[in-house]
């Protein structure tokens, strides 16, 4: 796992999080949370039709708002789940952003400021899945024993899609070898996966 995120990992569940976060002054969490939520948000913004210095206007813009909402006591997890309350926020806050990009002449934009929130939810569980696999794979790389030429073969394969073939090609192996590394790790990377993704329920 990266250096960043050490200091929060020892919060593993949602439940945990909001507890920890009614701690008044505990910075480590706030952090913590800023790590675990800003590049979903970012990307989430990005996926709306938004451009990069937009995107993390809106992801800070979302992460200040919840502070503020959950530190006035708004937030009721029987009332739906945390993640579902930051998409409201980040997806108005991208239309926000939106409809004032429109209002300035920018040549070439066709983004639609409103998205239906079905769209939205489907978008920020792709981009969470995705962040949930980057870290999977980040701390299967700092805590296992498969050299990094074995690592980068299953990186090439099973992340980012490269034909077997030419994967083989590319390391000098035979291509059973390469789906042998691709099963073995992808069964490792799964449990790993799986105990990050609780960090989210």
């Amino acid at each position: 796992m990266d250096s960043q995120a050490t200091p929060f990992q020892w919060v593993t569940t949602t439940s945990a999080l909001l507890a920890a976060l009614r701690t008044p002054d505990n910075q480590t969490i706030w952090v913590g949370f800023d790590q675990r939520y800003r590049g979903i948000l970012e990307r989430f913004a990005q996926r709306l039709g938004l451009g990069s210095d937009d995107a993390a206007d809106v992801a800070q813009q979302t992460l200040v708002e919840f502070a503020r909402d959950f530190r006035a006591g708004k937030y009721q997890r029987d009332r739906g789940r945390l993640s579902a309350w930051i998409v409201g926020i980040a997806r108005h806050r991208a239309i926000d952003a939106l409809r004032a990009r429109q209002r300035r002449p920018v040549r070439g934009s066709s983004a639609l400021p409103d998205q239906p929130d079905d769209q939205a939810v489907d978008i920020w569980e792709e981009e969470q899945a995705q962040e949930i696999l980057r870290r999977a794979f980040e701390q299967l790389r700092g805590n296992t024993r498969h050299t990094p030429r074995t690592l980068a073969v299953f990186e090439q394969v099973a992340i980012r899609g490269t034909p077997p073939g030419e994967v083989a090609a590319t390391f000098d192996l035979c291509v059973d070898e390469v789906y042998r590394i691709k099963n073995r790790v992808t069964g490792q990377l799964r449990a790993v996966y799986q105990r990050i993704a609780r960090e989210y329920e």
